[in-house]
């Protein structure tokens, strides 16, 4: 009797597991007919896309040339150097200079999209405030006469090769490096010390990654 007790119980558990996987296996095949985003890592439900642009440089010093392009010079301030965001004397948009006389600075981040779909580069949150993509700057070389205005960022290759084109469009390729030119916008709050953190989100069409914390004053 017990021997028949325990090969009935056996039979009902394997019966069960069978149910289970047949149930799952028809989920499955009824998905992948349906076009269900998980087997499309394009798919643009909601939900279905993840953060995939990872800051991999950055530049934010307060002096010249950087990035290593020859014009975009921050105004060094002695003795306590610091990123100048309520510079708008005369104008915020004004390349920067003496506290008296410049507009706002820059700093340049250098991203990687990681994801294996194209992204479109919408706006970076510096310090809580978004700064958007200047499609005014399409295709135009950077330069002391053209350059992103304050609270926006043109983008550009990873390339100092001259001459240096900004690009004419804010997508990015899997896999696809660029540089973000970075005009402070003159509604952060206060300037940037050197040393003080500062908190970056890029933010594209995908969902929003976490914010990343890079150093004012330092390049990497």
């Amino acid at each position: 009797m017990k021997g028949m007790k325990h090969k009935a119980v056996s039979d009902i558990i394997a019966t069960l597991l069978l149910l289970g996987i047949t149930v799952a296996g028809a989920v499955l095949v009824a998905a992948f007919f349906q076009g269900n985003s998980v087997f499309r890592p394009d798919a643009t439900s909601p939900g279905t896309q993840t953060a995939s642009i990872k800051i991999i440089g950055y530049d934010t010093r307060d002096g010249s040339d950087l990035s290593g392009i020859d014009f975009l010079d921050n105004y060094l301030d002695a003795a306590t150097p610091f990123l100048c965001t309520s510079c708008s004397n005369p104008d915020a948009n004004a390349l920067p200079a003496a506290l008296a006389a410049g507009g706002t600075e820059f700093i340049v981040l250098t991203v990687r999209n990681q994801g294996m779909s194209k992204v479109s580069l919408q706006s970076v949150e510096v310090n809580g405030i978004d700064h958007s993509w200047d499609a005014s700057t399409t295709s135009d070389v950077l330069s002391a006469a053209s350059y992103p205005v304050a609270g926006k960022f043109s983008i550009i290759s990873t390339s100092n090769t001259a001459p240096i084109t900004q690009s004419s469009t804010n997508e990015l390729q899997s896999n696809g490096e660029a540089r973000l030119v970075i005009k402070l916008s003159g509604d952060i709050s206060q300037d940037i010390d050197a040393t003080q953190p500062i908190r970056i989100r890029v933010i594209t069409n995908l969902l929003d990654p976490s914010a990343t914390i890079i150093t004012s004053g330092s390049v990497r």
